[in-house]
């Protein structure tokens, strides 16, 4: 797997990093609420429709496409883990309950293409195509922060 860190200036940045090949969009644990703090929502699931309530610390899995990404990304989140899949997630593929060591290569059987690990201004990209992570390592905006980053690192 092909790995590259670097900084990035906004949030807007992670919909030009996303391979247009794939919609399918998973976004592990997202939480969509930064502070710990009441806020008011309806929640809605299966079996349940709750208006008005008070919820805090809510974090779930979502699935999507770019149109949901780009709303995702619109609300400024600090910390986002984004999966780009070449077909659908299985309802059974749950990531948190997956055996350390087979991690990478289950999700790879699912179809995985690329991660994108976003915490604060660094992003951590991985993917499991070189010609990809090349494409953005060669990209004139991102490969200067990417260079600034391993000199930082050294």
């Amino acid at each position: 797997m092909e790995v590259v860190v670097f900084e990035i200036n906004s949030n807007d940045e992670i919909f030009e990093l996303v391979d247009k090949r794939f919609e399918d969009i998973f976004i592990h644990k997202f939480n969509p609420h930064q502070t710990i703090e009441w806020w008011r929502a309806d929640l809605k699931t299966a079996g349940l429709d709750l208006k008005n309530v008070s919820v805090r610390n809510m974090e779930f899995d979502i699935i999507t496409d770019f149109e949901g990404l780009r709303d995702i990304i619109a609300l400024k989140t600090n910390q986002l883990r984004i999966y780009q899949f070449e077909k659908p997630v299985f309802d059974t593929l749950v990531i948190e309950n997956l055996p350390q060591e087979f991690i990478e290569k289950i999700l790879l059987q699912n179809g995985l293409k690329h991660s994108f690990y976003v915490d604060f201004e660094i992003i951590t990209i991985e993917s499991f195509d070189n010609e990809f992570v090349e494409s953005i390592r060669n990209n004139p905006v991102f490969s200067k922060r990417i260079e600034e980053r391993k000199i930082k690192a050294v």
